[in-house]
């Protein structure tokens, strides 16, 4: 009989290790709401693991809902006959798992002749679990991964939840709890293959983009939802275009991620920031490699680092924008509810690896890890753990190329020496206050970002009035320039409407000596001559004089 088709990550993640005697249960997390290639066909993952147990004499499924299941009546007959059953099966959790404890221990079912499934395991066997009903549960599921006398019995146990931290760890903790399979986004290469597939089912349809550009348009989208794109745009009898692709994609992952994750539409890439010659020339280069795919020259983390105000938030959704990748940013994650928080980690971790390639920025970063560890957190160990957490997702090799994380810091030595260290950040770039040429070059790029007709040839004079502005400040004196410019009813923004705009303009106040520590501990920092600002020494001399 010809094999199979199945998922890679079912045959590497479950059946290897279950003819090795590995394991006998498995708990499948991740993307198991999607389709998934089973023998040719797309199906949902509940049919497809009935489809691989096809040859099984016993094959029952269970969720609290819909209570005992089977794939026809032969599967339910064999269970009825080896347990002597007659009438109704039970439905609810506690006598369920009775029928499905026997089934599993009885010698009149041979070796390896069970299957059972149970979907929504985090139902049945809560993480938290407090209840007796639920302990029981719990109790159960661990020793059938457990007990050698169903091990020896051969039976395949299949849990599926949404989240491994969903369900309690004490099912799958240890050598001999359940062996935790994590179920991926599809690729690059899958999304390309279900596009050609939606395109056979669809061909009335519009379509504006190849099945490749499809695929590569929705990186980190399921193909459940790459259907719905495709659905909504055929039952609206509109054409599918990348603009249509682009917002649907960002609200499906709003929907599902946006309680733990941002997701940012950067409108400008690295041409639309001024003055910082040094950064978006390092950028650029990185953003090349990560469009080429050349991930091992890639970095793992980039650190922009400086005083506030000076533009680093928005050069990282800059660069962003120019390597073309997803943009995010972490939501609040910490929770009043005990392990919430370590949930909520979790599922921003699971998240970004299924959204890879995939820019990740992390302001105030020596806030966001819970700053030095040795400052005391005074919450039974939560920052703790989540620092732990952090240190070996952020250290996983695995990710270079696909995840990108960029730290975004007003004090660098804040951030614990550990998450600094090459391997976990490979580049660091001071991002400094702006001198007189850098200015003026903000003066031009911010013009010409926000499309402001402008009569004015040289900004080299304003750059000069401008000396302590930040890049903000700028920014703010040349929309309020356009602003008086509109009020006089000028076509264009003259000289006369950017010196009225400074002179009205109140620049931020700042600690000029909290501005000179940032800066050198920025610059002390950096490992690389090419990432210092060209006038590195001239600003350390300056610090040195005021001091």
């Amino acid at each position: 009989m010809k094999a199979l088709q199945i998922p890679s990550w079912l045959s590497a993640g479950v059946l290897e290790r279950y003819h090795a005697g590995a394991s006998h249960l498995f708990l499948l997390h991740g993307n198991v709401r999607d389709l998934h290639v089973f023998g040719g066909d797309w199906v949902p993952l509940r049919e497809g693991l009935e489809r691989l147990t096809r040859r099984r004499a016993v094959v029952a499924t269970y969720d609290v809902s819909s209570g005992l299941a089977f794939p026809d009546a032969d599967r339910e007959k064999a269970l009825r006959k080896a347990l002597g059953l007659k009438g109704l099966l039970p439905a609810d959790p506690a006598r369920a798992l009775v029928v499905l404890d026997a089934v599993l221990t009885t010698e009149r079912c041979p070796a390896g002749s069970v299957a059972v499934v149970i979907d929504y395991a985090h139902s049945l066997a809560p993480a938290g679990a407090s209840g007796a009903a639920e302990r029981q549960n719990v109790t159960t599921l661990a020793r059938w991964a457990s007990d050698p006398r169903i091990a020896a019995r051969r039976p395949l146990v299949i849990l599926i939840a949404p989240s491994a931290q969903d369900v309690s760890d004490e099912v799958y903790a240890g050598a001999s709890g359940a062996e935790v399979v994590a179920i991926p986004r599809p690729d690059l290469s899958a999304r390309a293959e279900f596009a050609r597939h939606l395109r056979a089912q669809a061909p009335e349809l519009a379509w504006e983009l190849t099945p490749d550009e499809l695929a590569s348009e929705t990186g980190g989208l399921s193909l459940v939802q790459m259907e719905d794109i495709v659905q909504r745009a055929r039952g609206a009898g509109t054409a599918l275009g990348r603009e249509a692709i682009v917002q649907r994609k960002v609200d499906l992952l709003r929907e599902e991620y946006g309680d733990v994750l941002e997701i940012l539409q950067p409108k400008h890439d690295l041409s639309a920031v001024g003055g910082l010659e040094h950064a978006t020339r390092e950028l650029k280069e990185v953003a090349e490699i990560m469009r080429r795919g050349q991930y091992a020259a890639a970095p793992m983390g980039i650190i922009l680092m400086g005083p506030p105000g000076t533009g680093k938030s928005y050069l990282a959704e800059c660069f962003a924008r120019e390597c073309g990748m997803l943009c995010v940013r972490f939501r609040p994650l910490r929770q009043m509810y005990v392990g919430q928080s370590e949930r909520n980690q979790e599922k921003a971790f699971a998240a970004i690896r299924a959204l890879a390639p995939v820019v990740v920025l992390v302001d105030e970063s020596d806030q966001a890890e819970g700053g030095s560890r040795d400052q005391g957190s005074g919450d039974s160990g939560v920052t703790e753990r989540m620092r732990g957490s952090a240190f070996n997702f952020w250290g996983d090799s695995s990710l270079r190329g696909r995840v990108l994380r960029i730290d975004i810091t007003n004090r660098v030595d804040l951030i614990d020496a550990a998450m600094r260290r090459s391997g976990r950040t490979d580049i660091k770039i001071p991002i400094l206050m702006p001198d007189e040429q850098a200015r003026r070059q903000i003066f031009e790029v911010t013009v010409r970002k926000h499309r402001l007709p402008s009569a004015i040839q040289d900004y080299t004079p304003f750059a000069r009035r401008t000396a302590g502005y930040t890049g903000s400040d700028i920014e703010l004196a040349v929309t309020t320039a356009w602003r008086f410019a509109l009020q006089g009813g000028a076509p264009a923004m003259t000289e006369a409407h950017l010196s009225a705009a400074i002179d009205d303009l109140i620049p931020t106040a700042r600690d000029q000596r909290t501005i000179d520590r940032m800066t050198l501990i920025a610059l002390d920092e950096c490992r690389n001559k090419r990432l210092l600002p060209r006038n590195a020494d001239a600003i350390r001399k300056e610090i040195e004089e005021r001091a």
